[in-house]
């Protein structure tokens, strides 16, 4: 368990925009989506190098502080897929470094890195599950968290897509806002809800407000309440939007595929925000439980 739920959420930050980056120039070189200026090869192997680094440091910072506390690393699911994650990272980066006939290689390659992704963004919901909620576990608040971790990578797809618009990136994207809207909606506002009226109310608000920082649950969760509500429907009209549109216009708009750039960052600020607030919340219940 990390001292500071902080710090962890800090390395899973930038573990994810590193990895974002990474696949964003994957992407472009194999001309999934449009290519920005510059050697984008250079730019996708220097970033591939500058993640797997931070990503092994990480992992040994991870290690480090388990034997401080005299625990094995592979005791937890986190442990785990920290360890895949590292071996995967090893696979993408030794081969592409000495390799010098990469069209072979290059199938896995990209099949490896883009699984990346999903297990990335489920490790970093863990880990920080794992740091916050600490002893008042529960498997609602992980797929929840989980579930928010997936859409928000779901969501940055999208803008992708939307943003380096290709001849394939409109079916992309659509497929990409069908699994949002089911994230969003199992995920977020069933899972979520159900937690929020079945333990959160009864057993966790009470602490929060009895304990040092009630303003967790009087202004985090009372806000986070109502980007509850609003979220699922900026999602859906997203998912809409983009499966009524034509394939001609999304090219040839700019404007159009501007203000779809538009809400789904929108959407995506509001799940990284219900994210943060989650951690806040939970953190002040976990606070509480201890005074």
């Amino acid at each position: 368990m990390y001292e500071s739920w902080v710090g962890h959420a800090l390395i899973a930050i930038i573990s994810l925009v590193l990895m974002v980056y990474t696949l964003t120039t994957g992407a472009m070189l194999r001309g999934r989506i449009k290519r920005s200026r510059g050697n984008i090869f250079k730019l996708h192997k220097r970033d591939g190098i500058y993640f797997g680094t931070f990503m092994l440091g990480s992992f040994i910072y991870g290690l480090l502080i388990k034997l401080q506390h005299g625990e094995s690393i592979l005791s937890s699911v986190h442990g785990k897929l920290g360890l895949i994650l590292i071996l995967i990272i090893v696979l993408q980066i030794i081969p592409g470094l000495v390799l010098k006939n990469r069209a072979r290689y290059r199938g896995l390659h990209k099949i490896v890195g883009y699984s990346l992704a999903p297990i990335l963004v489920i490790d970093a919901s863990w880990g920080l599950y794992n740091g916050v909620v600490a002893g008042t576990k529960s498997s609602l608040v992980l797929l929840h968290s989980i579930s928010g971790g997936l859409a928000a990578l779901a969501l940055v797809w999208i803008f992708l897509e939307i943003l380096y618009a290709a001849d394939k990136s409109l079916a992309r994207a659509r497929i990409a806002s069908y699994f949002t809207a089911f994230l969003v909606t199992a995920g977020c506002w069933i899972a979520g809800g159900y937690n929020y009226l079945t333990a959160y109310g009864f057993r966790v608000k009470p602490v929060i407000l009895a304990g040092p920082h009630p303003w967790a649950h009087e202004i985090v969760m009372e806000a986070k309440e109502h980007i509850f509500v609003f979220l699922p429907i900026i999602v859906f009209a997203l998912s809409i939007t983009l499966h009524i549109f034509d394939r001609d216009a999304f090219q040839g708009e700019t404007k159009s595929r501007r203000a779809l750039t538009m809400v789904a960052y929108l959407a995506l600020f509001m799940v990284l925000l219900m994210f943060l607030m989650g951690a806040v919340i939970s953190n002040a219940g976990k606070t509480g439980t201890e005074v």
